[in-house]
């Protein structure tokens, strides 16, 4: 049964509508385009599907969200905004915008969405710089694929590729966030095979000029940091519990792992059970899988400090591949 604050108040009825658990991030995840209930499982864990249920049936009874049954071949059922579930977009983005603000880091099993970056992006996009812009953009990383579509200063990010984008960019999570923190330039990326582009570079360039935004604001750290955190894997790290450090030019940063969880933090850490020591290229290569753990050896472009089995189980947990492949198998 709904509750009410049964208040003669736009905001306690706005509250009465969207107040209740998950019914933002419902809305969240639905400004990125029609869903399936599969892909609102997918983009919302945690949530069960008894209360998915109950949450997406308040918010069509409100008007807020629709259902839609899409044409063959899909022929599958979608869920998506209503105008008036649409006019929430700046009300998300203000969240959004002062969730950024909130001096809360990452903690142990915390999960991560793409989708969830591009809500960042969308609420700090700067419209001065897409000023008489009129294109799309598609990017596909890892296991997701979004794109942009820019007209004349305002900015529309959707799931899905685009039939009309300009250019398209294919990388991993981690180069997509050092690319757009400006710590690594588009075209030295695609020169050094952590990026493929489909398209004329100058309009690669413009996008991670209008992604790159929220990551720039931070100087780049936790663009490196964003870096390596993406790369980790749960179950490479089950029953692990040590710290590893890293000092990737001059910056240093540490990963504490607790049994298949991680937590980053910037600065050293003393008690280290391992230290890599490189420059952000290298370690892009090597969280991408294009480079392995014992040609970067061999090469001289990292140095390893600290107990051996220590030092390769931390490659195991943040997917560096080995020459044997063995350490990165599925």
């Amino acid at each position: 049964m709904t509750r009410s604050y049964d208040q003669s108040c736009p905001a306690a009825r706005a509250l009465d509508v969207v107040g209740g658990r998950w019914s933002l991030l419902i809305v969240r995840e639905l400004l990125l385009g029609p869903r399936r209930y599969t892909d609102l499982v997918e983009g919302l864990p945690g949530i069960g599907p008894n209360v998915l249920a109950e949450r997406l049936r308040e918010l069509r009874d409100a008007g807020v969200v629709g259902r839609t049954r899409l044409e063959p071949p899909a022929a599958s059922t979608v869920y998506e905004l209503t105008e008036l579930g649409a006019a929430m977009r700046p009300l998300l983005d203000e969240l959004t915008r002062w969730g950024m603000r909130l001096p809360a880091p990452s903690r142990p099993g915390d999960t991560f969405r793409l989708s969830w970056m591009l809500g960042c992006l969308r609420a700090s996009f700067r419209p001065e710089q897409a000023r008489g812009v009129r294109e799309t953009y598609e990017f596909r990383v890892d296991d997701s694929t979004f794109h942009l579509r820019v007209d004349d200063g305002t900015l529309d990010i959707r799931h899905g590729g685009a039939a009309d984008a300009v250019c398209t960019l294919t990388t991993d999570l981690g180069t997509l966030l050092a690319v757009g923190a400006r710590l690594v330039d588009v075209e030295d990326a695609v020169a050094r095979g952590l990026a493929r582009l489909e398209g004329e570079l100058p309009a690669a360039a413009r996008a991670i000029g209008i992604l790159g935004t929220h990551l720039e604001a931070t100087d780049g750290r936790h663009g490196i940091v964003g870096a390596v955190g993406s790369t980790f894997r749960p179950d490479r790290a089950r029953g692990v519990r040590e710290i590893y450090e890293f000092v990737v030019d001059d910056l240093v940063f540490h990963a504490r792992v607790d049994d298949g969880t991680v937590e980053t933090d910037l600065g050293p850490a003393p008690d280290a059970a391992a230290t890599l020591v490189t420059d952000l290229g290298t370690l892009l290569q090597l969280g991408a899988g294009s480079l392995p753990l014992e040609d970067a050896l061999s090469a001289e472009v990292i140095t390893v400090d600290g107990d051996l089995e220590a030092a390769l189980r931390m490659a195991d947990a943040f997917g560096v591949v080995r020459a044997d492949r063995s350490a990165s198998a599925p």
